[in-house]
């Protein structure tokens, strides 16, 4: 019994450190390992991040540039009131029965140049955004400006008597809102489920599209201000900015 019990005690302290040295061990291997699952879901986290932002819907936008082809506008009955024929330098703008109303033909200093059917200069419209020029056949005169503002809106001025203003156009979650300086509604250009339509102020349709293209493009067409060939430049220049 005596033998037994020495042996007991000379053995004991090599068990407690054999004891010691494996709980460091399994601890070591848990630390690593809940290391490791940490780090693992940290890059599926960051994965899965990345991939929910390029699964994230994202938000239609109205604004399709036209390089060819044809746009074809109907009054609210359905029949035909007027088309643009886009070509890469310009467009061609038609009445309802196919005949020219206007050509507008990009120079390469970057300048719409205004012509009507018979050849002869109209005017041009001058600059990009956020800041548009129409101009008299002799480029002297400044007629109107249209003009983007910081906060995403544009406006109409005349130079007449110091960039009077004309109209505001404002962004609206429909499309864009036009009212006249005292802000009396003038009429609104609505994009919905693929349709760009041209309302009154009175919100009576006086003529839409099906076909793709950008909201603000339109807009000159509800300025009454401008000349159909006027509203035609200013069309072709915003939509070669469109995106």
């Amino acid at each position: 019994m005596n033998k037994i019990k020495y042996d007991n005690d000379i053995l004991q302290p090599l068990r407690e450190y054999l004891g010691n040295t494996v709980s460091l061990f399994l601890f070591a291997l848990i630390s690593i390992g809940s290391t490791s699952c940490s780090q693992n879901n940290t890059d599926n986290a960051v994965v899965g991040g990345d991939q929910a932002k390029s699964n994230k819907p994202q938000t239609a936008s109205n604004h399709t540039t036209k390089k060819n082809g044809k746009v074809k506008f109907k009054a609210a009955g359905g029949t035909a009131s007027f088309s643009l024929k886009f070509y890469e330098d310009g467009l061609k703008m038609l009445d309802e029965n196919e005949a020219e109303i206007t050509r507008i033909t990009r120079t390469k200093e970057g300048k719409y140049k205004i012509k009507d059917a018979n050849d002869r200069v109209l005017g041009y419209v001058t600059g990009n955004t956020p800041k548009f020029k129409i101009k008299d056949s002799s480029q002297q005169s400044t007629l109107f400006i249209f003009q983007r503002q910081q906060d995403g809106d544009w406006k109409l001025e005349t130079e007449d008597v110091g960039e009077q203003l004309l109209c505001k156009i404002g962004k609206r979650d429909y499309g864009w809102k036009i009212e006249s300086a005292s802000e009396k509604e003038l009429g609104k250009v609505k994009n919905e489920n693929g349709r760009i339509s041209i309302r009154g102020a009175n919100g009576n349709t006086l003529f839409y599209t099906n076909d793709s293209f950008s909201g603000i493009a339109v807009v000159p067409f509800t300025l009454q201000q401008l000349t159909k060939p006027q509203q035609a430049a200013l069309c072709a220049a915003l939509n070669s900015e469109s995106n």
